[in-house]
């Protein structure tokens, strides 16, 4: 992602649910990018 100019504003860090980073878009929101642990509930349903 980084290669396609996105600017992270986190580095991604192990939390209790996953691994999470933020990044900034365009105009400036902040965003999460998540990717859960197979052990939460929402990994399950496959979302």
């Amino acid at each position: 992602m980084e290669a396609k100019g996105i600017k992270f504003v986190r580095e991604p860090k192990q939390q209790s649910y996953g691994m999470v980073a933020v990044f900034e878009d365009l105009y400036g929101n902040l965003w999460d990018l998540l990717e859960l642990n197979s052990e939460h509930i929402m990994s399950a349903r496959g979302v």
